[in-house]
């Protein structure tokens, strides 16, 4: 399946750090190692103009271009383990993260996906709307933004949670299972609803905005570099901030950045699908108040929808960026 990177793209960053506090010094040189953007995103743009590692550099800070995590479940695994320390992904994958003592907080987010999120079906479905799943089969992903999004569409149109049948399946694994009708419909975000739009005959029955969905997009950074290297981490927000507000003015600059053939482009509709739905994006920001509310709405959504067994106090969670050190400059 074809990789897209849409205006916030999801991307894993990683810092290995030296030792000691506050700034860094002419002695050592934070490594921030960063899942490979693929070929499209203003990261992609970064990995082959350089731009990131000039604006780490002012911050005595360089890439290492590596790895790759599609979802975000694996990279806060790789947080907690002390691999990786600067990650993206959702909300609703997040707070599943953040139930389970992480060692991150949140420092950056973007208002939800409306346009590239929701429930697909076939065009030949006999689905209608969000009411003719009752009975039905949906694949989704366990306690993530796809079970998110059904349970969320369930809750919107007054259906009973326990008349629809959930499959629970990898992201990667859905596409065959869908594509080939074993399961009725389909509740997925960007990177796989789009080809699913293009490439498997799908239409999309409900969007994130007719869901009411409120899937922040967030990045979190390991409490080891936030205490070690605030300005690393500010940086990296500066960039994200002004990366992606260029890549939603002009999307289709920030396509095939390496190549314009083979499995890694995108071309023809789907190409024309992902430049609509990232001209309806917003740009990377700092978290106030109102967003933490939000996350505190999808936690007790999730608890009351049993997929989180406990309360959860996501502002414990969340780091004003704005306040960390001063980049150097």
């Amino acid at each position: 399946m074809r990789k897209l990177l849409l205006a916030v793209p999801l991307v894993l960053l990683a810092a290995a750090c030296g030792g000691g506090t506050g700034a860094t010094t002419a002695q050592e040189q934070v490594v921030v190692r960063i899942a490979d953007p693929g070929n499209s995103g203003f990261l992609a743009v970064a990995k082959k103009d350089g731009s990131l590692d000039a604006a780490l550099a002012k911050v005595n800070a360089k890439v290492k271009w590596a790895g790759d995590f599609s979802v975000f479940a694996p990279a806060a695994q790789a947080i907690n383990a002390g691999s990786l320390d600067i990650a993206t992904g959702s909300i609703t994958s997040g707070v599943t993260a953040l139930a389970v003592k992480p060692s991150f907080k949140i420092f950056a987010t973007v208002p939800p996906d409306l346009a590239g999120e929701g429930i697909v079906v076939k065009n030949g479905s006999p689905i209608k709307s969000v009411a003719d799943l009752a009975g039905r089969t949906v694949a989704v992903g366990h306690g993530g933004t796809s079970e998110y999004l059904l349970l969320k569409a369930l809750q919107t149109f007054n259906v009973p949670v326990d008349k629809v049948k959930r499959v629970y399946l990898l992201p990667p694994q859905t596409a065959p299972v869908f594509g080939s009708g074993k399961v009725d419909a389909w509740a997925t975000f960007s990177t796989f609803l789009i080809p699913a739009v293009t490439d498997l005959d799908a239409r999309i029955l409900a969007d994130g905005e007719a869901i009411k969905s409120d899937n922040y997009v967030i990045y979190v950074a390991a409490n080891k570099l936030l205490d070690e290297h605030p300005e690393v981490v500010k940086a990296l927000f500066e960039f994200l901030k002004e990366g992606s507000a260029k890549e939603i003015a002009d999307p289709a600059a920030y396509l095939n950045v390496f190549t314009q053939a083979g499995p890694q482009a995108v071309q023809g509709k789907q190409k024309d699908l992902v430049v609509d739905i990232q001209k309806k994006g917003k740009p990377a920001q700092a978290v106030t108040t109102p967003e933490i509310a939000k996350y505190q709405e999808v936690a007790k959504f999730f608890l009351d929808q049993k997929v989180l067994t406990a309360p959860l106090d996501v502002s414990q969670h969340v780091v004003d960026v704005t306040t960390l050190g001063n980049a150097k400059q």
